[in-house]
């Protein structure tokens, strides 16, 4: 099967989108079938080679799809970019005759009407902003109506999505990890700094936890400029560490050595990180967000709601190892059965190779 891939490519970003994207086209490859990668806003130049093919791809430009079309003759498309231009190429690809199957990365892409959320002032420009981005939101919603399929990472998502054949395949990450050594007991937190992953809740709890002997360590690219006190020991608590950007293999080995994941993100897709924690058989402390109702239902961690019931949440998990060695082995069981990379890579192709099938009426 000939698949084209359009998403950004993680020689661009290391987000969770390209590190997924990057993932399903390796084992996609392994597993014999042609791959080939349109990178979002392009390819770096400091890309390293890979077993799929790559070239870039503009979001929204007929030419530049078209020029993919024609290179690649793909079987399907996998579009993985939020709703950036979704109509557009969703329209495309229907007059082309190419099945589309659109993924899930975050809530946003379930909301016909979504927009991202910033801590800032509500200024005339702001709201402004707002609204251009809901409607923008709602017409690229409305291209949905041309996707052969779509894939959701959150089995909460999946019925949310107006589109006839849908199916929930849950993101997987490699277990490779590079050892990693902290002179102290820890918890660990995960993400992009910026505005919807509230660095600033982990900070403070922190600074609530300074009594106990534990560090907490910080560990993701400073996206936001609002956030830059938090690379800076005078403004943070003692107990508290920025350790900046890791690849994924050291983000395993430094959660492998965690006595818990804390999450403070908004609701958004399915973090990686939940998948690492899991996969190193750590507990996730998470203060809104149970993706899929995972966490509480399965028994991998807590999600209290508020910073006072995390706080008694990471102290209760402290006082009670017992308790903790039993998440941890249902956090390591349940992401062998359900974060596997090869097993996942399957269901796609399968899926897809459905969605193919029944387009061109085989």
């Amino acid at each position: 099967m000939r698949i084209l891939i359009l998403a950004q490519h993680l020689g661009r970003a290391l987000g969770g989108i390209e590190i997924q994207c990057d993932l399903l086209a390796r084992e996609l490859a392994a597993l014999g079938h042609t791959v080939h990668y349109g990178a979002a806003h392009g390819v770096a130049a400091s890309t390293a080679a890979t077993p799929y093919a790559l070239s870039g791809w503009t979001p929204g430009s007929p030419a530049s799809l078209a020029q993919l079309l024609g290179a690649t003759s793909p079987d399907v498309v996998y579009l993985r970019h939020n709703k950036i231009a979704l109509r557009r190429t969703a329209a495309q690809l229907r007059e082309a005759g190419v099945p589309l199957v659109f993924a899930v990365s975050s809530l946003q892409d379930v909301q016909p009407w979504s927009y991202h959320r910033k801590h800032a002032a509500p200024t005339p420009r702001r709201l402004a902003s707002i609204v251009w981005q809901r409607l923008r939101s709602r017409w690229n919603w409305s291209g949905l109506r041309w996707a052969a399929g779509a894939v959701s990472l959150n089995p909460h998502y999946t019925e949310r999505l107006p589109v006839a054949r849908r199916i929930h395949i849950p993101d997987a990450m490699e277990r490779s990890a590079v050892p990693f050594q902290w002179p102290r007991r820890y918890v660990a937190w995960v993400a992009q700094v910026k505005d919807y992953k509230n660095p600033g809740d982990f900070v403070e709890l922190a600074r609530r936890c300074a009594d106990l002997d534990l560090d907490f360590l910080l560990v993701g690219a400073l996206i936001s400029p609002r956030y830059a006190w938090i690379a800076d020991p005078k403004r943070t608590p003692a107990n508290f560490h920025y350790l900046g950007q890791r690849t994924p293999a050291q983000v395993n080995g430094l959660l492998a050595g965690a006595l818990a994941l804390v999450h403070t993100c908004d609701p958004e897709g399915f973090g990686n990180n939940f998948i690492q924690a899991w996969q190193q058989g750590t507990p996730t402390l998470s203060l809104r967000f149970d993706p899929g109702g995972l966490i509480e239902g399965e028994g991998l961690g807590a999600v209290p709601g508020s910073l006072d019931g995390l706080e008694r949440a990471l102290r209760g998990l402290l006082a009670d190892p017992s308790r903790r060695a039993a998440m941890a082995a249902r956090a390591r069981r349940h992401a062998d059965e359900h974060h596997d990379p090869r097993r996942n890579a399957q269901r796609l192709a399968d899926f897809l190779a459905d969605v193919a099938q029944t387009r061109s009426g085989a």
